[in-house]
């Protein structure tokens, strides 16, 4: 598939799809004997992972990283899942530190309240 199909398909742009390219993120594509980049299916399912990756705020590195060992279908990586499951308790941590930040918060304005009464 040529670019443009890519960019639908995707939902990522053609300038974000060079950039993976050339930071090494997807697989590079086959060249065509006019020039044209020919993605394929997996370079696809590549950006789609790259995609949802970005979303849970894996850095670029840490994509790279895992691209060698990413399948689009089970069975998935040990150390990807292991990796995910990280981001997890990552996310969990900050949500907790809000949540007791919120509480601080809460208990200030209550103080406020009572002092202004």
């Amino acid at each position: 598939m040529r670019i443009g199909e890519l960019e639908k398909a995707s939902g990522l742009g053609r300038d974000t799809i060079r950039f993976y390219e050339k930071r090494g993120v997807i697989t590079p594509p086959l060249r065509r004997d006019n020039g044209y980049r020919e993605y394929t299916e997996q370079t696809l399912a590549e950006l789609r992972f790259v995609r949802r990756a970005r979303e849970l705020e894996f850095s670029l590195d840490e994509i790279r990283e895992a691209m060698p060992r990413f399948r689009p279908e089970p069975p998935f990586c040990d150390e990807l899942e292991s990796r995910l499951r990280d981001k997890r308790e990552t996310f969990r941590a900050q949500i907790r530190e809000a949540e007791a930040k919120i509480a601080m918060i809460d208990d200030l304005l209550t103080r406020l309240g009572a002092a202004t009464v």
